[in-house]
C-alpha cells in the first residue's frame, strides 16, 4: 500500500503541472489598464534578495561603529566632529535595537533565552489558525463568493476553444492514465477493489434490481433485441446438435419402426423447427415470440412478488460470494478492463482519447452557444464553493492551520524570511539612519540649550 501511495503522489505531482488550465480559467478577464500583476513564480524568483539587504544593513552598523570609534579616539572638541560622533552613536543604538526586534521575530538573539523572543516559532500553531480564520472569514464568505461575476464556465470554454489547449489536456491524460493504472495494479489496491465489489454484490437486491432492469428493457422495446438473441441461440443449438437430437429420437421409438421412418419423422421435425425459429426472427408478432414475451413478463412479476424466487436469488448470491471461481472471475474481469484501457491509451487510434477530444469539443460548442447554461454552471460552481469554503465551513482555515503546524520551525522561518526578509532588513537600515538623525538632533538641541 505504501508503494501505491507513493505512486499516487507522483500522479498528483503530474496533475499539479497542469495548473495552467486552472490559471487560465481563474484569471479575471479585466485587470485594468497598464496593470501587470506579478505571478507567483515572479514573486518567488528573487532568491538571495534578503541576504543582500542584510549585508547592507549590517555593513551600515559596522560603518557607524567604526566612525564612533574613530571620533571617540580622536577626542577633538570640534563641533563637526562631535556632531558626527553623536550621529554615529545614536545610529548604532537604533541599528542594534532594530536588529534585536527583527531577530526576535524569528529566533532568539544570540541564542539567549530572552523572554518574548522567537515569537513566530513559539506561536506557530496560533498563527496558523489565526491566518486560516482570517482568510476564511474575509475572503471566502458566501457574500464574497456570490458577488463574484467571473464567468468561470465561459472562461473555461474560451480556454478549450484553442486546439492546442485541448490537445494539451488529451496528451496529459495520455501520460497520466498509465500511472493511474499502475497504481490500480498494486496488490493491495486490487484486494481493496475486490472487497468493494463483493460488498456491492452483498448489499444489492438482485431480484428487484433484475426486475427493474427487465422492465426498463420492455418499456424501451429493447426486449425485442433480447428475444432475437434468445431465438438465435436456440437456432444455433438446434443446428449444431442435430445428430444428438436424431439419436435421442431413435432411442425413443420402438424397435420395430424402420430407420428410414425415424429419419423421415426427424427431418419433418427439424424442418418445422427451423421454419418456426426463422419466422419468429422475422415476424415480431409470431406466436413463439409472444410466448417468450409472456414468460419474460411472468419472470418480472415473480422477481417482484415471489418470496420463494427472491430467496433463491439471495441463496445464489451467497453461493457466488463464497465461490473462489466467482472471485477469480471478478479479478480476471477487472484485469481485462485495466489491460484494455492501457492498450487503448497506448494505441495510435485510441478510442478513449478520441472520445475525450470529442467531449471537449462538445463542451466548447455547448457552452459557447448557451449563455443560460453558463449561468447555471456558474451558480452550481459557486454553490459548491460556498458549501466547501463558505462562512459556515472551516475547511480552508483547518487546511492552512494544519499545513503551517506541520512545518518544522526551520521551514516556517525560512519561508517567512524568504518573503519578508528584505523588508525587515530595510527596517534595520531605516532604524540606523533615523536613530542617527535623532541623536544628531538631540545633540544640536543640547548644544543650543547649553549656550
Amino acid at each position: 500500500m505504501a508503494e501505491a501511495i507513493k505512486k499516487a503522489d507522483q500522479v498528483g505531482n503530474g496533475l499539479s503541472q497542469g495548473d495552467s488550465v486552472l490559471d487560465a480559467v481563474a484569471s479575471g478577464p479585466e485587470i485594468g489598464p497598464g496593470s501587470e500583476p506579478k505571478s507567483v513564480a515572479e514573486v518567488e524568483s528573487a532568491p538571495g534578495r534578503g541576504t543582500k539587504v542584510w549585508w547592507v544593513a549590517t555593513g551600515l552598523l559596522v560603518v557607524m561603529a567604526i566612525i564612533f570609534g574613530v571620533t571617540t579616539y580622536i577626542g577633538s572638541e570640534s563641533t563637526w566632529l562631535k556632531m558626527v560622533r553623536a550621529f554615529s552613536e545614536a545610529a548604532m543604538v537604533g541599528a542594534l535595537a532594530d536588529w534585536f526586534a527583527v531577530t526576535a521575530l524569528f529566533r532568539r538573539p544570540l541564542g539567549l533565552p530572552i523572554p518574548h523572543t522567537g515569537i513566530i516559532p513559539n506561536n506557530k500553531s496560533r498563527i496558523g489558525r489565526s491566518l486560516g480564520l482570517f482568510v476564511q472569514r474575509n475572503f471566502l464568505t458566501e457574500a464574497v463568493l456570490d458577488s463574484q461575476v467571473v464567468n468561470i464556465s465561459g472562461s473555461f470554454a474560451r480556454f478549450l476553444q484553442n486546439p492546442e489547449n485541448r490537445r494539451g489536456i488529451v496528451e496529459r491524460t495520455k501520460a497520466l492514465v498509465p500511472q493511474i493504472l499502475e497504481i490500480a495494479n498494486d496488490t493491495e489496491i486490487k484486494r481493496f477493489l475486490n472487497q468493494q465489489i463483493e460488498e456491492i454484490v452483498k448489499q444489492a437486491d438482485l431480484a428487484r434490481g433484475g426486475s427493474r432492469f427487465l422492465r426498463m428493457l420492455t418499456s424501451n422495446q429493447m426486449h425485442e433485441v433480447l428475444l432475437d438473441e434468445v431465438i438465435q441461440q436456440l437456432q444455433g443449438v438446434f443446428r449444431t446438435n442435430q445428430l444428438w437430437f436424431r439419436y435421442q429420437l431413435r432411442e425413443a421409438t420402438p424397435w420395430f419402426v424402420p430407420e428410414f421412418v425415424d429419419r423421415k419423422i426427424f427431418d419433418a421435425i427439424a424442418n418445422k423447427t427451423e421454419q418456426t425459429l426463422s419466422e419468429a426472427l422475422s415476424n415480431k408478432n409470431h406466436e413463439l415470440r409472444q410466448k417468450l414475451l409472456s414468460a419474460l413478463y411472468s419472470l418480472i412479476v415473480r422477481l417482484e412478488t415471489s418470496a420463494d424466487l427472491q430467496k433463491k436469488v439471495e441463496d445464489l448470491k451467497v453461493v457466488l460470494l463464497s465461490s473462489d471461481v466467482f472471485r477469480e472471475y471478478i479479478g480476471s474481469l477487472r484485469d481485462a478492463v485495466l489491460s484494455g484501457i492501457d492498450a487503448d491509451v497506448k494505441s495510435r487510434d485510441s478510442l478513449l482519447l478520441s472520445s475525450l477530444s470529442r467531449v471537449l469539443q462538445g463542451m466548447v460548442d455547448t457552452l459557447s452557444e448557451s449563455s443560460a447554461l453558463q449561468r447555471k454552471l456558474n451558480r452550481f460552481i459557486r454553490s459548491i464553493l460556498s458549501t466547501l469554503v463558505g462562512q459556515d465551513s472551516t475547511f480552508v482555515a483547518d487546511l492552512i492551520s494544519k499545513t503551517i503546524d506541520g512545518w518544522d520551525t526551520k521551514t516556517l522561518v525560512g519561508k517567512l524570511e524568504e518573503q519578508v526578509g528584505a523588508d525587515l532588513q530595510y527596517i534595520r537600515i531605516n532604524g540606523t539612519l533615523v536613530g542617527g538623525l535623532v541623536g544628531l538632533g538631540l545633540y544640536l538641541v543640547s548644544a543650543a540649550v547649553g549656550r
